[in-house]
């Protein structure tokens, strides 16, 4: 925000009535917390409409150097200070900070008001609210996050932010047609939405709920969704409709997985195949659908043991991150040695073998080949690939359940794996 440009903005009537208001807006949520902690503070609902006229007034005194408003800024922030000194010596706990932080964006909303868009402001006063009547739950997250998580999400950041941009644009290697930027950008993608669902996992989600359970399952890793569901089945008796409804679902939203990588790397073939990946993922939560409304189970829930998860390892440990790199680095190379070598055909059967691992780096290597690899190829390795998944999983579905009430979900399974196939004839029809 620059302050001290155009200052002959006029002061319009809807400048003054935004500012009125969203001062008093501001106030009445300081108030209340105020009266909640039961901690009195130098502001309220009458002052902070006061303290933002004081704010614009010295602004318009001189909108071009700031002088009045920056030394009325001073001796507000000097002001504060020895009222919180004095009130801290006289209590035997520390006042709190919300009513001076409040008090200086109370008086910085004048010129934010008149010299910004409506929505700066706008946004600035309903974030600060939001927070104020969030705090409790706030608090109570800080203290369930370990700090370990909190130094990894750190470190990832750094690499993110320092290194990122650092990286040469340019493929070094003939034989590895991605550049060190594709390579990590992509680590920068897939790991924030697979830590996005971590997160909700980890501290949101709701123990026992099987479909929550399967839908960040599987926006998170669809296999280990597969394998946590299936040991539930095996030893949960008399619930296998919902456990196979929820096993299917996850399964479902690999594709819309898949979907919102691409869209973030690479929209241009994420909107040429998204069609498949939609119908497929509609097909299978009509099945779940299907499944979950057919016989609902008589037994009564027993929920999980606190402090289980489903959810696997931190997606930004270093070492998540730096394995998935090196799958990508390997999976480009040998999709490009493979289709120089043994021509398309080679690339299907590439995409049936990978489907055996994480096939997100194969997709991504597909992606990011270029004109070298057309489109339609792409498409049929990328629905050949999410098939021999779907077998995948269906095999970890007969060893771990190891019952015959999880046949619904193998069939799913198996139809979703057809139906990839049948589509890609379909639209290349």
């Amino acid at each position: 925000m620059n302050l001290l440009a155009r200052p002959e903005d006029p002061l319009s009537l809807f400048h003054f009535l935004l500012l009125i208001g969203l001062s008093f807006f501001l106030g009445l949520a300081v108030e209340e917390v105020s009266l909640q902690e039961k901690i009195p503070g130098p502001g309220g609902v009458r002052t902070f409409p006061v303290l933002s006229l004081v704010g614009l007034g010295f602004f318009l005194l001189d909108p071009l150097y700031l002088s009045v408003f920056s030394v009325g800024l001073l001796v507000l922030g000097t002001w504060l200070y020895s009222y919180f000194r004095s009130e801290a010596a006289n209590q035997s706990h520390p006042p709190s900070m919300v009513s001076a932080v409040s008090s200086l964006l109370a008086y910085l909303l004048g010129p934010i008001v008149i010299r910004e868009p409506s929505w700066v402001s706008i946004a600035l006063v309903v974030s600060s609210v939001f927070f104020l009547g969030t705090r409790e739950k706030l608090h109570h997250l800080a203290e369930s996050v370990p700090i370990p998580e909190l130094l990894t999400a750190g470190k990832f950041l750094l690499l993110t932010g320092i290194i990122f941009p650092l990286l040469p644009r340019e493929i070094l290697l003939p034989s590895v047609p991605v550049t060190p930027y594709q390579v990590w950008k992509a680590v920068v993608v897939v790991s924030s939405l697979s830590y996005a669902t971590y997160l909700a996992q980890r501290f949101l989600s709701p123990r026992g709920s099987d479909f929550l359970e399967a839908i960040l399952g599987g926006f998170y890793s669809s296999t280990a969704a597969t394998i946590l569901l299936s040991r539930k089945g095996h030893v949960q008796t008399g619930r296998e409709k919902e456990i196979n409804a929820a096993i299917i679902l996850a399964n479902s939203l690999m594709y819309i997985r898949i979907l919102l990588v691409l869209m973030l790397l690479r929209p241009a073939i994420a909107q040429k195949i998204g069609g498949p990946l939609l119908i497929l993922f509609a097909l299978g939560v009509l099945v779940a659908g299907i499944v979950f409304r057919w016989k609902r189970s008589d037994a009564s829930y027993v929920p999980d043991a606190p402090g289980k998860s489903g959810s696997s390892g931190n997606p930004l440990e270093l070492n998540s991150a730096l394995f998935f790199a090196l799958s990508y680095v390997v999976i480009s190379f040998l999709t490009h040695w493979v289709h120089g070598t043994f021509g398309v055909s080679g690339v299907y059967v590439l995409a049936g073998v990978v489907g055996f691992t994480d096939i997100v780096p194969f997709i991504l290597s597909l992606a990011h080949s270029g004109s070298a690899i057309p489109l339609h190829v792409i498409l049929v390795s990328t629905m050949v690939a999410a098939s021999s998944n779907n077998i995948l999983k269906g095999i970890y579905l007969l060893i771990f359940w190891r019952k015959s009430a999880g046949l619904p979900s193998l069939l799913a399974l198996g139809g979703l794996s057809a139906g990839g196939i049948l589509l890609v004839f379909l639209f290349r029809m």
